[in-house]
């Protein structure tokens, strides 16, 4: 347990004066354990020290006693969200060393709805995420910035983040040049949604593709059955040709994908056609993985963070908190996932409220 304080570096603490009653390794660490018991609020808290105390003074010193639920209110509203990277910094490390074959991260943007003060005219904070591929944890948040929305929160990711020798994957809204730059000179490269957004080169890349004498250079073909449904999805990977690059001139773009999902439900289909650009020329398979693992962070993320964490109903609103408690649910939510034990992330998080032990393994990495 002691090597876990070490993930709460004092110079991080933004109380002055009087204040630093506590200290601040403290109060996170109760923090962490509380939101890995399924806590949610400086109450819960405040009420999880107090039924926890035996155990928390096995490792904390709590020289003042159990923290009252406004201390951790004030800190929470104090400290920067950047302040607990180094978290994430652990889960990037793993991530990095476990799939290094085709390390991707898909960043997406969630809006929390109980965020907003009318008194204040604050409107919904909307927290941008960083999630690996396959390994499904979050890597690192940031809240959109004013005036810049998820376009410019994802561009501050980027550069928290060492993504040297990974593929950024991102809707079309980050579909833009200065991005696909700025992902290339840390390093890393991009698999992005093409839309109207860039609708210039949009059109150029689909008159292209009809062309029924275009050539691709791979394609890759799947097909999924679910819930009466039978889907086709065919993924084409073709070169730039050289009249699209002295066009467009886009950063470091090697290769695009054309996509055509046909949908079948009884006596219905439908068909639908979508384009990626990407600075690596992968094969057709791989890219299919890039595409469909982005998917991952509303489906394994985001839901989970609704049901299981209830996110959309916290109503943290000043200052920092909402991003801070943001932060340290998903870092909850990674710790969980990682756990190997048998049992839904429900059932781990009531799990390690029930028992001290089960507590232990979940931070033993840590």
């Amino acid at each position: 347990m002691p090597t876990l304080l070490s993930y709460f570096n004092d110079e991080d603490d933004p109380r002055a004066g009087n204040a630093p009653r506590h200290k601040f390794s403290d109060l996170m660490t109760i923090s962490l354990l509380c939101a890995l018991c399924g806590g949610e609020t400086a109450v819960d808290m405040e009420e999880f020290g107090r039924m926890k105390e035996d155990f928390l003074r096995e490792f904390l010193d709590l020289p003042h006693g159990i923290p009252c639920h406004d201390a951790y209110s004030r800190l929470f509203r104090l400290m920067k969200p950047r302040s607990l990277q180094a978290f994430f910094d652990k889960f990037q490390a793993d991530f990095a060393a476990a799939h290094a074959e085709h390390p991707a991260i898909a960043i997406d943007g969630k809006e929390m709805r109980r965020s907003f003060d009318k008194a204040a005219g604050q409107s919904n904070l909307n927290v941008v995420t960083a999630f690996a591929h396959g390994a499904r944890l979050s890597l690192g948040i940031t809240q959109s910035a004013k005036g810049g929305g998820e376009i410019l929160a994802l561009r501050e990711l980027i550069e928290m983040l060492d993504i040297r020798g990974i593929t950024i994957t991102a809707d079309a809204l980050h579909c833009q040049r200065e991005t696909c730059e700025l992902i290339a000179q840390a390093g890393g490269d991009y698999c992005l949604q093409l839309k109207g957004n860039q609708g210039g080169i949009k059109a150029d890349i689909e008159a292209f593709v009809s062309d029924q004498g275009t050539d691709f250079r791979d394609e890759y073909v799947c097909i999924n059955g679910d819930h009466g449904r039978i889907e086709e999805r065919s993924y084409r990977v073709y070169d730039v040709p050289d009249y699209l690059t002295e066009t467009h001139q886009w950063p470091h773009l090697a290769a695009f994908v054309h996509v055509v999902s046909k949908r079948m439900m009884g006596d219905t289909t439908s068909q639908s056609e979508r384009l990626y650009l990407l600075s690596k020329c992968h094969t057709a398979k791989v890219a299919a993985g890039l595409i469909r693992g982005h998917w991952e962070i509303e489906n394994s993320l985001h839901w989970s963070l609704d049901v299981v964490m209830n996110d959309d109903q916290h109503r943290a609103r000043k200052d920092n908190a909402p991003a801070n408690f943001a932060a340290l649910r998903r870092i909850a939510l990674s710790i969980i996932k990682a756990n190997s034990s048998k049992g839904s992330n429900r059932v781990k998080f009531k799990r390690a409220g029930w028992s001290n032990k089960f507590l232990r393994t979940l931070i033993d990495g840590f």
